[in-house]
């Protein structure tokens, strides 16, 4: 593990794509590593060579996977599963769930990415009731808010680990505590965070983390996963789920399902390999730098990004504090999707947010001279 991050051209050339690119959109879409493209070839070589009896290489590697991805954020082996996305995840979740007594509320933010708030408005029709904890300024929700609104009636806490639109951190540590007094359960969405932020479910005492690779990790889309507390994984038993959950899913036996033991119990049907493989790059160099490293260097460049929109005048729609927010700066700039649009002219790579204008996320990949790149060319197309 690297203790002091310095930038090599050695470390950037691991990555396609930087030689051409700005590359400041890794809250988003992480670059590429290399070595993703080789582990494709692979899989794509084993498929040629092997046919249907490479699976139980493929399984393998899928736990391996599985275990890397754990190793970021202090969770045992043997306690991660992947899946193709975090939406199949929470409607699993949700589906492993009974609505039918008084503990019957699902209780999160009014800031979450909407694709998890469909999937928990939906099981409304199963009986399940929704409570949203409001926010005030669409860029945090105190946590006083969070805790008062779980009760004796709550079931689950679905949380963001930070907020989509703002990169906001929440303070987890105290809703978990609450929720777990009131007898509720705590999901913890980690996909804005993982690979930037330190954290250890462990620690937190937090029940089930779900995320996925293609931001801060640079793995690429289609390899999602799922964290269950060590002693829990045995009380899910998904309706969302599939022969690949199976105890023994090539004995082809007829219903009922006979869940797998640990945590491949969250398998649906058969699995995404390719995006698993591809993500496993990203996965090792986030390990190999430390999560650590990588958010001190962070801090360092986003705080240089807020000092460049200050002198500009511009407004920053990110907490300025960096232990209060993840790895991206919000600059609230009139007409901002055009002015993305313009920057992507130049090859330099942000996004827009249409309550929070563009969104810069350096990488431990982007060097200072990027962030001038990128201020530069706001000058010239904005103007100072």
């Amino acid at each position: 593990m690297i203790e002091t991050l310095e930038i090599s051209p050695a470390l950037r050339s691991r990555f396609a794509g930087l030689d051409r690119n700005t590359w400041l959109v890794s809250h988003s879409m992480g670059a590429p590593p290399l070595a993703a493209r080789e582990a494709l070839t692979r899989y794509f070589d084993d498929w040629a060579e092997h046919g249907p009896e490479a699976w139980p290489q493929w399984l393998d590697l899928a736990a391996e996977i599985a275990d890397g991805i754990g190793a970021l954020f202090g969770a045992p082996k043997n306690s991660v599963w992947l899946a193709p996305n975090v939406s199949v995840l929470q409607a699993a979740i949700a589906s492993s769930l009974s609505f039918a007594g008084e503990r019957n509320e699902v209780v999160y933010e009014s800031l979450m990415f909407p694709s998890l708030a469909y999937v928990w408005d939906g099981w409304r029709r199963m009986g399940a009731v929704t409570r949203v904890v409001p926010d005030d300024d669409g860029i945090t929700i105190p946590t006083e808010r969070i805790c008062a609104a779980i009760t004796e009636r709550t079931a689950v806490v679905v949380l963001s680990h930070a907020y989509y639109e703002s990169g906001a951190l929440i303070d987890v540590a105290p809703i978990v505590a609450r929720a777990h007094t009131m007898g509720a359960l705590v999901v913890l969405d980690s996909y804005q965070t993982a690979g930037t932020v330190p954290f250890d479910v462990v620690a937190l005492d937090v029940d089930i983390v779900v995320g996925g690779s293609h931001k801060w990790l640079c793995g690429g889309p289609g390899c999602g996963y799922i964290y269950v507390k060590p002693g829990l994984q045995e009380n899910f038993a998904p309706l969302v789920t599939g022969w690949w959950a199976h105890r023994d899913p090539f004995a082809f036996a007829a219903a009922p399902m006979v869940y797998a033991a640990g945590p491949a119990r969250w398998a649906t049907g058969t699995p995404t390999i390719p995006g698993y493989v591809v993500a496993r790059a990203g996965h090792d160099l986030i390990r190999a730098i430390g999560v650590d490293a990588i958010r001190a260097y962070n801090g360092r460049l986003t705080n240089r990004i807020i000092a460049f929109a200050h002198e500009r005048g511009w407004r920053v729609k990110t907490p300025l504090d960096p232990a209060q927010r993840t790895g991206w700066i919000g600059i609230d700039l009139p007409d901002a999707a055009r002015v993305q649009a313009r920057l992507l002219e130049r090859r330099i790579i942000v996004d827009h947010r249409p309550r929070c204008g563009l969104r810069v996320g350096p990488h431990f990949y982007t060097t200072d001279e990027d962030l001038q790149t990128l201020f530069d060319a706001l000058d010239a197309i904005v103007g100072r």
